[in-house]
């Protein structure tokens, strides 16, 4: 019994004592949280699917240090949890970073102010595979410096197995080892605007209801169904490039995406739905006006859709003048 009582006054004295350090000593109390509740000491690692790509760029980088110390950083580790192919993932704002919560609410589009019309994020995810983008990201943050991010990606596992099995199908009935990869890109290329549409009913309405589920703008959308919009056009390039192990990313101007591809050692852009201009007949038309092009190519052809943000997409600044 004497056992018991004195257990029960510690007990007692030592939650005073904890409340106590919490309401009179801020610097311990977040000592005690960063160290052996969230502990931000131990090391965070991830785990990447097998579309995860771990391609460095001139913009971002793959990183392994998952505790935030400047915007870059912070930058590097959103862009490597994309890439990784996670559906939810942790990581820690340094206490030195005081305005690590506020970038965050300023790159992640859900927590984006009025007055902030460049959606960084949005780029980063251009980056990354097709298959490890997402369709929606949100954030969980705390006032200690922990934040959650959680992925819902743009395609499910039964998407992902119907494309990658029309992508083998073409590449076991038309490719040929002889080819050169910039042969094997092109048959591709003109294979999906010979047998696609382009949804003009749904990029004219884009707000209807009509439209709402429509995956015109996916890869899906342009193989099962034929009819596409650009997004669907730079997603199935990117997946069949990818297929092909040459590098390559989506890039994106206001209100249209392309693809950029590397290959003979320089970056150039590809834009199969500018290939597959849309006729007052319906009739289908190829063409090759912006196929593996250089940027002075692209603006000469066209500088408005086409104008991409160069301080981000640094890779595609390359053009016949370089050489």
């Amino acid at each position: 019994m004497k056992k018991s009582k004195i257990r029960i006054i510690f007990n007692v004295l030592f939650f005073v004592f904890i409340i106590i350090v919490i309401i009179y000593n801020e610097q311990i109390t977040t000592y005690i949280i960063n160290n052996y509740i969230y502990n931000k000491n131990a090391v965070i690692e991830i785990k990447n699917n097998e579309y995860s790509l771990r391609k460095n760029y001139e913009t971002v980088q793959i990183t392994d240090n998952f505790i935030a110390h400047d915007y870059q950083h912070l930058l590097n580790i959103m862009y490597t949890i994309l890439d990784s192919g996670n559906e939810e993932f942790y990581f820690y704002c340094s206490d030195e970073y005081k305005d690590c919560l506020s970038d965050i609410d300023r790159i992640i589009p859900s927590n984006n102010n009025s007055d902030n019309n460049y959606d960084i994020l949005s780029d980063i995810n251009n980056l990354v595979h097709p298959y490890n983008t997402y369709k929606k990201l949100t954030v969980v943050m705390n006032n200690y410096g922990k934040v959650i991010v959680r992925i819902s990606k743009q395609y499910n596992d039964k998407q992902i197995e119907y494309i990658n099995n029309e992508i083998e199908k073409f590449k076991s009935e038309q490719i040929k080892n002889e080819m050169s990869d910039k042969e094997k890109i092109k048959l591709f290329h003109d294979y999906i605007i010979n047998t696609t549409r382009y949804d003009k009913e749904r990029a004219n309405n884009m707000n209807s209801k009509e439209y709402k589920n429509s995956e015109s703008h996916t890869a899906i959308g342009l193989l099962r169904d034929h009819v596409s919009l650009c997004g669907g056009y730079s997603d199935v390039m990117s997946i069949y490039i990818s297929s092909l192990n040459i590098p390559n990313i989506r890039i994106s101007a206001d209100k249209h995406v392309w693809n950029l591809v590397f290959i003979n050692n320089n970056w150039y852009h590809l834009d199969a739905t500018w290939d597959d201009p849309v006729t007052n007949t319906g009739s289908q038309i190829l063409v090759h006006d912006y196929f593996l092009i250089d940027s002075d190519t692209l603006f000469k052809n066209d500088n408005i859709e086409h104008n991409f943000n160069k301080v981000f997409y640094k890779e595609a600044n390359y053009s016949s003048n370089n050489n």
